[in-house]
């Protein structure tokens, strides 16, 4: 900002010095030509009636007028002498008559002619040296001329336009430092802010107060304590989940190590036999639960709000029943499907867990020989899938509770992690979803019905 500012006003002062300059140079040279011509009016009235006889006498040598010639050193005061100026020197005029003939001159320029013989100004070089000079014609015929030296008028000129200019050049440094106080002390908010932050312990997340905050900043700070607001949940995320993780892996990796031991231990090959089912069992507990930990973390992450886009739910379901078609088969479970085309916007890998999660709820729970069915159809701009089973169903005081993590209700004989209808509440409501847990008219067991906006 001070680079900008003091930058902005050394542009404006170079374009308002380079006009100043110009228009000095201008001025002065208006200036100039007025004085000359007046300088010839001057010596016109003083010499037209004195030079009527020289003009009568056509043998006559001109009449020279001898000026004081002074050598002009410094400027200002210095050029000013008790004997006149110094500028005198450089001007020069001459008097002649109708025919152009020479009657006066002064010692100060040259014999020859300032300029030619017309009414006006004119630029000439003479011996190298450039003159400004006006002619004026007296009504008697005779011709004047005043003349000066174009380089005391450059100089002159320059010396006023540098006058005008000189004080906004001195007045640049001045401004530069009024700008840097200025920016200074209205920074010191965000200096103190800035401080503030930096300060800060890493596991300090509270909002910054704002009761001394300038109101130019106000909605950046703003922006910050919401940024800290979202790193303190997501803090807790990690924290709770990492106690989740611990919580739900401690006892099948305990039941590991125990079989573990017993299939070293074992004295006969019923109970290797044993041991080994038992681990294999508790090996697919873990890894069920792994999974399911991590999609939630996904899931809590706001990972599936970021990544949003068309998904073919119906194309969905059809793969997740194909890919528990074989479990279904295994346990004599009939699995039947009856979806309609329907399309949402959404996260497809969390849409896949939800659609997991349910069938997987409900193939688990229905008993051996057992129907799940599956339904999905769109209506009025929103896309509903229904899932329902023959199992025992929820008691309805319990529906609520089912969706709280690692709630598992007592009596199934069912293992689980207890996070499944869980990860299901979360993806809904990151993809403003709701679900409704019933009885199952036709099955008698549980029905949930999801319902999502159609894309």
């Amino acid at each position: 900002m001070l680079v900008a500012l003091v930058g902005t006003l050394s542009l404006v002062i170079a374009v308002a010095g380079t006009f100043s300059f110009r228009s000095g140079l201008r001025e002065a040279a208006e200036l100039f030509d007025a004085k000359l011509a007046h300088s010839a009016r001057v010596l016109m009235s003083l010499v037209d009636e004195p030079l009527g006889d020289a003009a009568r006498q056509p043998a006559a040598e001109p009449l020279v007028i001898k000026v004081w010639h002074g050598n002009g050193p410094g400027e200002g005061h210095a050029l000013i002498t008790p004997d006149g100026h110094a500028y005198e020197t450089r001007l020069a005029f001459q008097a002649r008559d109708a025919d152009g003939r020479l009657l006066l001159r002064s010692d100060s320029g040259p014999a020859q002619a300032l300029a030619p013989l017309a009414p006006g100004y004119a630029d000439v070089v003479i011996d190298g040296q450039s003159w400004r000079t006006f002619t004026l014609r007296a009504p008697s015929g005779r011709w004047y001329q005043a003349s000066e030296l174009a380089g005391i008028r450059e100089e002159i000129a320059a010396g006023i336009a540098f006058g005008t200019l000189l004080p906004l050049l001195l007045a640049l440094p001045l401004l530069a430092l009024m700008v840097w106080l200025a920016v200074t002390w209205a920074s010191r908010g965000l200096l103190r802010i800035s401080a503030e932050i930096e300060s800060r312990a890493p596991d300090r997340l509270a909002p910054i107060q704002l009761d001394r905050v300038p109101k130019e900043i106000q909605g950046l700070v703003k922006a910050v304590n919401g940024l800290l607001s979202r790193l303190d949940s997501a803090l807790a995320r990690e924290r709770r989940f990492t106690a989740d993780a611990a919580h739900e892996l401690r006892t099948p990796v305990a039941a590991v190590k125990v079989h573990a031991d017993n299939l070293r231990t074992a004295r006969s090959e019923d109970e290797r036999g044993e041991s080994q089912e038992q681990l294999d069992a508790s090996v697919r507990r873990i890894e069920r639960a792994i999974g399911q930990l991590l999609v939630m973390s996904r899931v809590e992450s706001g990972t599936a709000t970021r990544d949003q886009a068309p998904v073919d739910l119906a194309a969905l379901v059809q793969r997740q029943v194909e890919d528990y078609a074989c479990l279904a088969s295994q346990r004599g479970i009939t699995l039947q499907l009856q979806v309609a085309p329907g399309q949402v916007v959404g996260d497809s890998a969390s849409l896949d867990g939800l659609v997991r999660n349910l069938l997987d709820n409900a193939l688990r729970y229905a008993p051996t020989g057992g129907r799940v069915h599956l339904g999905l159809h769109a209506d009025q701009g929103q896309v509903q899938l229904s899932v329902e089973d023959s199992g025992p169903g929820v008691p309805a005081d319990a529906r609520e509770r089912v969706f709280e993590r690692f709630h598992r209700e007592l009596g199934t004989g069912v293992e689980g992690s207890g996070l499944g209808l869980s990860i299901v509440a979360q993806v809904l409501e990151s993809h403003r979803g709701r679900i409704v847990l019933d009885e199952s008219p036709d099955l008698g067991g549980l029905r949930a019905r999801v319902t999502l906006p159609a894309a």
